[in-house]
């Protein structure tokens, strides 16, 4: 019932709104500050009415004024001149506001671009523009992996699935987003460790507190990849090379005529992955386990994205519609479990999907909507049918009686159904007050096949042909104000999440029945609050408390039909979360952040290995975590800048009361980095030799210190920040020192540029998720050419 009466009071609010001005004109155009830069947030009123529009992320405005006669346009922006058009045709309007530093009770605040008004939002986030990287040979998670607070840990080489730590949260506590819509209908096709820099315009990274805008159930934060934002013909291309066979090859392009606009983006990765680890290895003489650095040879990955996209823009009944088709397929070969214990040599998973979407964009007066749909199906196949095993030199050694290399053999196909409803409704109730409502529908339905999976006892039937059904809700509404002339910047939100699962619960290790198959569901409430307080133009206080909720996602309840099982017994996160945080910074001179949080979480969800070589998520009973972290950069002078941050962060489990485990009270939150910081050192050059070129060199240094694979009592921990654990080497995650350098050759005139980088200068022993190694030195050079 709730969601069928959300959707019709969006689709009756918008009703209404659009025939409110119904006798009136609309009037278009964009503005831009002296540089040309877009300038989003800008109030736009018509003189002696109320009649108003705010501009959005490009700079374009539409607002409805009188069909008759001329009007006189007021353009305000805390930062810039107010401006003042008369206008007397309903041409586009071209408007450039000029920057100013206004005085406002000993304040002074300066206009911003989108990417550094993002940064100073009420809600803590993280910014990397990407532009800034678009010719360099780096990935999205070693960008990330830079910045405090934020570690990204992946399963092997490029193509691997990733795990974003966001201030001692991660798994699905924390939530992704392209553009704003939950990511779930992509799969891995669009993911941190496979989309090129060059397709986004940046990553917002948001800590504790989330946006209205976003609308998820995320308790530690959420990452959000905003793509690239064209206005004019363009084409531009890239290609990487590198160590290891990698090739990486993207492809952008945006055309448009009158209102109509199309373009098409894509990428291609290849890479064998095969660097070389430290495993034991059988002795073949005599039969004892010894050291050994291999070569991978079962670790490649190929995958492919492609998005044809087009649409209207600017015309009387919505300021943007939008139709996507996109198609992504990859294949992926698994080297070894979870952990990194035996080789496989013949396991592979695919992934591939056609994605067709719509967007529908419409400002009106004082309201604004923004719908999104999307349906899609997402195939999901794992093959596992060799007779044999291999060891890790490669050697295969023939068994006819098995059916496979693990202990689960398979030959899959699933298929995900999904459907995603994203609606946002904005209405400025003033200059400084605007109320904002955001609901997100996700469905999700998922059946297939695996003649070598578990079948039910009692009818041997394909468990997986069974639908699993998943139904999840999010509705939020918050009231965004500006206090004392704009210094004070206050959200206050609430949040409803309701969810409803049904399926069968199966292990390979038990047989099954009919009787396993499981409902779960439930209802609850969150609510936040933002604030943020400028002194004065160069320092803000930002303060942020949230109860929030964080329903079962279907792959915690369904499990992966593959390694992790279903567990329909698990319950809604609970967190209590609060952040403070000050920023100071002068442009062109220096940033500096500190920032810290406390969380007290009940039924943290957690992936939990139960009997080898599977897993399960499971609830922990207690967590509480604390944490600080400092961020800097300063310009030195001569092309010269120099970046640093720090982040200790202490999560740990408590209120454990069963006697057999009382030992874990206290005791850190298992496979979660504690202690780590970044280094950079960047330099630009002023324009040299006669093809004006640009040159840029960076070096970056970054250090994690060691961490805990399994939970491990508290007086077992090392003694002092940098103290070693008294416990078994494996259970440690060492320490590690990665320094990756670079130079860039940008040649403006030549619309080139070329990118070279060295990762893991060093050559050290870099481990990840689980004690999965990653790779050692390698170097990549990449070029890049744009038409525009």
């Amino acid at each position: 019932m709730s969601i069928s009466l959300g959707r019709v009071l969006v689709f009756l609010l918008c009703f209404v709104s659009l025939q409110a001005f119904s006798q009136l004109t609309g009037l278009k155009g964009r503005i831009t500050d002296a540089r040309k830069e877009p300038l989003a947030g800008v109030l736009i009123q018509v003189k002696n009415t109320r009649l108003s529009a705010i501009s959005n992320e490009h700079g374009d405005f539409s607002l409805q004024v009188p069909a008759q006669g001329e009007v006189i346009l007021r353009f305000s922006l805390v930062g810039f001149k107010t401006a003042e058009l008369t206008v007397t045709s309903s041409a586009p309007l071209a408007v450039s506001l000029e920057e100013q530093v206004k005085e406002l009770d000993e304040t002074v605040v300066y206009g911003k671009t989108e990417t550094a008004a993002a940064r100073e939002l009420s809600v803590k986030a993280e910014v990397l523009d990407m532009k800034r990287v678009h010719a360099l040979p780096v990935n999205i998670s070693e960008l990330m992996n830079r910045s405090a607070g934020i570690r990204i840990r992946q399963t092997g080489g490029l193509g691997s699935a990733t795990d974003v730590n966001l201030n001692g949260f991660s798994g699905k506590s924390i939530r992704y987003f392209k553009d704003g819509i939950p990511m779930d209908y992509l799969g891995e096709g669009f993911s941190l460790s496979s989309v090129p820099v060059n397709m986004l315009e940046r990553v917002e990274i948001y800590k504790g507190v989330l946006p209205v805008s976003l609308g998820a159930d995320a308790l530690g934060g959420a990452v959000n990849l905003i793509s690239r934002k064209l206005t004019g013909n363009y084409a531009g291309a890239s290609y990487e090379i590198g160590s290891f066979n990698t090739h990486r090859a993207n492809l952008n392009t945006y055309f448009t005529k009158n209102k109509l606009f199309y373009g098409f983006d894509g990428f291609f990765n290849r890479s064998d992955n095969n660097y070389k680890v430290n495993v034991k290895i059988t002795d073949p003489e005599t039969r004892n386990q010894k050291d050994a650095k291999v070569s991978l040879f079962h670790n490649g990955y190929t995958g492919y994205f492609g998005q044809a996209f087009a649409g209207l823009k600017d015309v009387a009944w919505a300021d943007e519609l939008r139709f996507e088709l996109s198609a992504f397929a990859f294949d992926r070969e698994q080297q070894h479990p979870a952990l990194m214990t035996e080789p496989y040599g013949g396991i592979v998973s695919r992934q591939s999907s056609v994605i067709p979407a719509l967007r529908y964009k419409k400002q009106a007066g004082a309201w604004e909507i923004d719908q999104f749909l999307v349906y899609n199906t997402l195939h999901i196949s794992r093959t596992d049918t060799l007779k044999g095993t291999y060891d890790w030199l490669g050697v295969f050694t023939p068994n006819p009686t098995r059916n496979g290399e693990s202990s689960r053999p398979s030959l899959s196909d699933i298929r995900n159904h999904y459907f995603t409803s994203r609606t946002n409704l904005k209405y400025r109730l003033s200059p400084a007050h605007f109320l904002e409502l955001n609901q997100v529908i996700t469905q999700a339905r998922r059946k297939g096949e695996d003649p070598l999976g578990p079948k039910f006892l009692d009818t041997q039937i394909d468990v997986l042909s069974l639908p699993s059904e998943y139904l999840k809700s999010v509705s939020s509404a918050g009231i965004n104000s500006l206090f004392l002339n704009g210094r004070l910047d206050n959200l206050l939100m609430v949040k409803f999440f309701s969810y409803k699962a049904s399926g069968v619960e199966t292990f390979q290790s038990r047989e099954v029945s009919t009787t396993d198959a499981k409902t779960s569901k439930g209802t609850t409430w969150g609510v936040a609050e933002g604030l943020k307080y400028h002194f004065t133009p160069h320092h803000l206080l930002r303060f942020s408390a949230e109860y929030s909720n964080r329903l079962p996602d279907h792959n915690e309840l369904f499990g992966d039909a593959v390694w992790i099982v279903q567990n329909f017994e698990i319950r809604p996160e609970r967190s209590l979360n609060f952040n403070l945080g000050w920023r100071t910074s002068v442009p062109g001179k220096y940033t500096f952040e500190l920032n810290s949080f406390y969380r007290r979480t009940k039924d943290l969800i957690l992936l939990i290995p139960i009997q080898s070589p599977f897993a399960r998520y499971e609830n922990q009973q207690h967590v509480k975590g604390l944490g600080l972290e400092a961020d800097g950069s300063v310009e030195l002078g001569a092309g010269f800048g120099l970046s640093a941050n720090a982040t200790w962060q202490s999560m740990r489990l408590f209120g454990i009361t069963l006697q057999q485990e009382s030992w874990k009270n206290d005791a850190r939150l298992r496979n979660t980095p504690f202690l780590f910081g970044n280094l950079g050192l960047n330099y630009q050059s002023v324009p040299v030799f006669r093809q004006k070129v640009i040159l840029k060199a960076f070096a970056y240094y970054s250090y994690l210190h060691e961490y805990y694979l399994e939970t491990i009592p508290k007086r077992m921990e090392g003694s002092g920040l940098f103290g070693k654990a008294q416990v078994n080497t494996l259970l440690v995650i060492p320490d590690q020192h990665l320094v990756n350098a670079g130079v860039l050759a940008d040649i403006p005139s030549r619309r080139i540029a070329l990118g070279l980088d060295v990762k893991n200068i060093l050559d050290k022993d870099i481990y990840d998720n689980y004690r999965v190694q990653r790779a050692g030195r390698s170097i990549h050079l990449k070029i890049n050419y744009s038409i525009k």
